[in-house]
Formats: structure tokens, sequence, C-alpha cells
């Protein structure tokens, strides 16, 4: 899979500099347009016992996978979404994505239904990865922009109105019950091998500050409040 991979490069900021980031996006030379309209974004991040995916993130263990599944739109309001393992091999990610369908998140269904009917989805080898790791830690939502280089080597996406809801104690998912947490933005870059010796070009006048920790390891401290 590795051909397939590429990188990802992550800026986290206060949510008062998104006109900065979006200032430095419409005067960049590398000539940005909108790809997608803006959607809704909302993941289920799953873990081990042990929280391995949450320690490995922040020991900056080489090999490491996330856990998450993911759907589009309001809450409730889906009908099926991705089961992705978000896998980073040292600099380089890929994603292993399985389509569920009729699924629809709500705080009517437990966990163990959720879980099952994702399993069932899944190939069997990954089906016992996911057994290992599937204790609901954190669900998120925020709205995401996407924009790419009229090259096409280069694509941003910025992330605000971060919701986190915490999943711990609950048997069925949360998600009216908002955790507490700063108003920051994302700013992702990603792109693959060939395009790397040109990044520098791209990041040298943006207005914040590359940032390794992921959206999941900020929400994990956030409802641990470490």
């Amino acid at each position: 899979m590795l051909e397939n991979s590429r990188y990802e490069l992550k800026f986290v900021t206060y949510d008062v500099n998104y006109f900065l980031i979006k200032h430095w996006i419409k005067m960049s030379q590398h000539n940005f347009f909108r790809e997608y309209e803006n959607r809704i974004v909302n993941n289920i991040y799953f873990d081990s016992l042990n929280f391995k995916s949450f320690t490995d993130n922040v020991d900056g263990q080489s090999k490491r996978v996330k856990t998450r599944y993911r759907w589009y739109g309001k809450f409730e309001k889906q009908s099926y979404g991705n089961m992705e393992f978000k896998i980073k091999r040292n600099v380089f990610g890929y994603k292993k994505t399985y389509n569920v369908k009729n699924l629809i998140i709500d705080e009517k269904k437990d966990f163990r239904y959720i879980n099952n009917k994702i399993f069932n989805e899944l190939p069997q080898d990954i089906g016992i990865f996911f057994k290992q790791n599937d204790n609901p830690q954190i669900i998120n939502q925020y709205e995401r922009e996407y924009f790419k280089t009229k090259n096409q080597k280069f694509r941003v996406t910025i992330d605000r109105n971060i919701k986190i809801f915490d999943q711990r104690k609950s048997n069925t998912p949360n998600i009216s019950r908002k955790t507490i947490s700063q108003n920051y933005i994302v700013l992702e870059i990603k792109f693959d091998r060939k395009s790397r010796k040109d990044i520098e070009d791209l990041i040298s006048n943006i207005p914040i500050r590359i940032s390794k920790n992921s959206k999941y390891i900020n929400a994990f401290r956030s409802v641990y409040g470490i």
C-alpha cells in the first residue's frame, strides 16, 4: 500500500485565525480552487482497552493505526458511512476504507449493535483487528472546507466548529452532551511523495505553525483533562 501513501501536514490554531488562513489560500501563487462544497464530518474514534492508538500517537511510534467510523451530514440523518483504518508508517500514511450500509447513529442504538453492524461488514482479518480496538472513546463533528491547487498536487482542508462528545461512560452514542473545549481549527495539507520537494515553497508564508497532534489526540485530552 505504500505506493498509494501520502504525506499529511497538520496545523492547529485558534479560530480567530480563520481569516488569516483564508487570506493565505486566496493570495497563494499556487492558485487554490474550492474542490467541493463544505460538508459536516462526523467520526466515532475507537481504541483498545489500554488506549494503544492514543499512546502510539503521543509516543511518536513509527507504525500506528487510528480506527474510526466516519459519516457525513447532521447527526441521525445518514444511512451509511465508512469504517476507516488510518495507517501510519514513518512519515507516510494511507487508509483502508470499508463501506457500512444502513447504519444510523443515534442515541437509541447501543454500541453493541453498532459494533456488530460494523464488524459484519469487514473482511475477517480486519474484523479481528477491529474487535481488539472497538471501544468507543470520542465522537466529534466539524465543518470541513476543501481546496486544491491548480496543478492538482496539494489538497488543503480546513476544519472548524469542532464539537467533541465523550463516549466513555455511555452504552449508547452521546451526541447531545458536548465536552467543553478550546475553540480551534485544523488545517491539513495532503500530498503524495512526488510533490514533497515542492511543499516548502507552498508553506513558506503560512500564518500558523505545524502541529503533530490529531483531532483524536486533542479530543482525548479534552475529555480526560490531560
